[in-house]
């Protein structure tokens, strides 16, 4: 009863559609499944680079000779336009976009690890300024059809390894998705590739260079009375004056305290895989449909644009096509939104022990890990003596 009235509704709107055109010569008709040009704030598309195309992930014979930086992504921004009538008019579901933000850094990380070239590669809540090699990210549009994001990378010493737009576009073989494949994996291997380049210009001691800043830069920001004056800043870029001497105490709690903060972190990166596991399926399906739906959108504007606008403006058949992808991506929207306000809501606590002491940190994980590291800092000045650190990003 309830799919009868669901459908009666449908072509009550459709005839209403129709009827409308009719009265309006030469005008077409609205699409039901949104407009066409890109989102307010969005990059107009044909000033998009062209797709990365078909990219083989570059994997090094050996990389002993190498100095493996840590890598840390951050969290996506997912790019959602201020004005909440742009996302309704643009399909957008901020829950999906949000979700999207912390799922692409988890596909991305593993590229970096299949590479087999970097140190530890970790997913955070937010931005480490201190990390060895700091990769943020932006969603500027994702419909399962095309995937943009842009992507900078800036190491300890403030040297900004990438800082550019990647396009990808999907293509009907892509889907159904493979286990364990990606429609877009082509631009996660780009930058995975991108990111090795710029690392084989630096040499092993430059790039040995830019841990010993990342380490000095995190004591700095613990102690800037006791480190600030090993550092060198100049409009955002560090250099070391000094290095402590080898053995030196303060230094030694500095690391204890950096490697505490690991920890919770690589206890944050087991919650992103989780979302990973749990939402590949539905968002995979959640692609497949944006893709059907955005082709579909193209294909109907350039048959408008062909045919005589005083002939025939719809078929049946065109308006249950139209129907059943509504109906489908109602199915899908529930889902994927169901996973998604999961994820944000149901953050698990975590438990973490330091000196002795356990603490019980809740909330989303964005707050876990500002409060952890609040804890740390304290910890710090208490074993030091000196005073609490300035809140850092």
């Amino acid at each position: 009863m309830h799919h009868q009235i669901l459908v009666s509704r449908w072509l009550i709107v459709v005839l209403m559609v129709m009827l409308n055109a009719c009265s309006s010569a030469g005008r077409a008709p609205e699409m039901p499944i949104g407009d066409t040009g890109p989102p307010e704030g969005e990059i107009e598309a044909p000033q998009w680079p062209l797709p990365v195309g078909n990219v083989q992930l570059n994997r090094p014979a050996s990389s002993a000779e190498v100095e493996l930086l840590d890598v840390a992504l951050v969290v996506f921004d997912p790019g959602l336009p201020d004005d909440p009538s742009v996302m309704s008019k643009r399909g957008i579901f901020p829950v999906i976009r949000k979700a999207e933000a912390r799922y692409l850094p988890v596909v991305l990380r593993h590229t970096l690890i299949a590479a087999g070239t970097w140190g530890v590669v970790r997913v955070l809540p937010e931005p480490d300024q201190t990390a060895q090699l700091l990769v943020t990210g932006e969603i500027i549009h994702s419909d399962g059809v095309q995937l943009v994001v842009q992507i900078k990378a800036i190491d300890a010493a403030g040297r900004i390894w990438l800082d550019r737009l990647y396009v990808d576009r999907a293509q009907a073989s892509d889907y159904p998705v493979a286990p364990d494949g990606d429609p877009f994996a082509d631009l996660h291997r780009q930058i995975a590739n991108d990111l090795v380049v710029v690392r084989g210009q630096l040499g092993k001691q430059l790039l040995q260079r830019i841990a010993d800043v990342s380490l000095i830069r995190y004591a700095a920001s613990l102690s800037p009375e006791a480190f600030g004056d090993y550092l060198h800043e100049d409009q955002g870029s560090y250099s070391l004056a000094r290095l402590p001497a080898e053995g030196d105490p303060m230094l030694g709690r500095v690391q204890r305290i950096r490697n505490q903060e690991h920890l919770f972190i690589d206890t944050v990166d087991e919650q992103y895989a989780n979302l990973y596991e749990e939402m590949t399926a539905t968002y995979h399906l959640w692609r497949q449909y944006g893709r059907e739906q955005t082709i579909y959108k193209e294909q109907y504007q350039q048959r408008l644009s062909e045919r005589d606008p005083q002939g025939q403006r719809g078929s049946f058949a065109a308006m249950q096509q139209t129907y059943n992808a509504f109906k489908w991506s109602k199915v899908q929207v529930q889902d994927l939104e169901e996973l998604a306000v999961g994820f944000s809501t149901e953050v698990s606590p975590t438990a973490m022990e330091v000196s002795g002491q356990v603490f019980k940190l809740s909330g989303s994980l964005e707050t876990q890990y500002a409060e952890w590291r609040r804890i740390l800092r304290s910890i710090f000045a208490l074993e030091t003596g000196l005073n609490d650190p300035p809140n850092t990003p």
